[in-house]
């Protein structure tokens, strides 16, 4: 059996309005257009966190962050969001693509899906083919706030006895607890969690403004790990450290976010370790 596990991003800030406010069928409806739905939610004053059947949705006051993996389409959710918003109210859109490990099974490729945007957004392109491959679509201007605070890491190959565990689709939500020990690391986190049948596992956590999310696909030939957060790297570098020793990944990547004068947004992708095989 084989899942997609790359994920899709789309992520906009608007300049007026608070997304809070919005009617929770829109929120529905924005992740039914992906190709998803929505599973459960948790919030606090500052942040909805939504576990979706294909990853993630966090939504604040200025803008949301949409996360989804397998076949699904979320450029259509970025479409349908611009019908539904005023463009002069968008002060920035990036809608971003992993690699994916078989694209002929995807219902678009990133030419596609940016040459939709761009017929309302005016944006810029960006393409990475070496180490860390996928692209990005970006609209607008940033702060330089907006960027600094945001991590994420791609483990592909896992491998040791909790991945063996997970492969075998019989892992708990107590295993899995004990195993990510995520609450040693983050204290006074809201989570919500789910295990997928036959396999797969998400986490949302929120703290104040903070968000954290897991995203498990325990395939033996295609198995991938992903995790975003709100957090600082320095905040977060002991989990990453933890998460390393825990998979032991074939290959795994760090991206980080930064403002660029000429092309607006500069993305940063570095390898954190590999394993070798003898």
């Amino acid at each position: 059996m084989f899942y997609e596990g790359s994920e899709k991003r789309l992520e906009i800030i608007v300049k007026q309005n608070n997304l809070l406010s919005f009617p929770e069928n829109f929120w529905h409806e924005l992740v039914a257009q992906a190709g998803a739905f929505i599973l459960s939610k948790i919030n606090n004053s500052h942040v909805c966190a939504y576990l979706l059947s294909e990853s993630s949705l966090f939504v604040w006051q200025d803008r949301f962050i949409l996360i989804t993996c397998g076949n699904t389409h979320l450029v259509k959710a970025a479409l349908f969001f611009q019908h539904h918003y005023s463009q002069d109210n968008i002060q920035a859109l990036l809608f971003q693509r992993h690699q994916a490990i078989q694209p002929h099974l995807q219902k678009s490729n990133f030419k596609q899906d940016s040459l939709q945007l761009n017929l309302a957004l005016q944006g810029i392109q960006r393409h990475w083919t070496e180490e860390y491959q996928g692209d990005l679509f970006f609209f607008g201007k940033l702060k330089q706030q907006d960027l600094n605070n945001k991590q994420i890491v791609m483990m592909h190959g896992l491998s040791g006895p909790f991945a063996e565990l997970l492969y075998t689709g019989k892992a708990s939500t107590e295993d899995i607890e004990s195993s990510l020990s995520l609450t040693h690391f983050f204290s006074q986190m809201l989570i919500d969690q789910f295990i997928f049948t036959p396999k797969g596992y998400s986490l949302n956590a929120i703290s104040e403004h903070d968000y954290l999310t897991i995203h498990i696909t325990p395939e033996q030939l295609s198995s991938y790990f992903s995790l975003e957060t709100s957090f600082s790297l320095e905040r977060i570098q002991p989990f990453i450290n933890h998460l390393m020793r825990l998979f032991t990944p074939f290959k795994s990547q760090l991206m980080g976010f930064s403002n660029s004068h000429d092309q607006g947004i500069e993305i940063s992708v570095t390898k954190t370790n590999t394993r070798c095989n003898n």
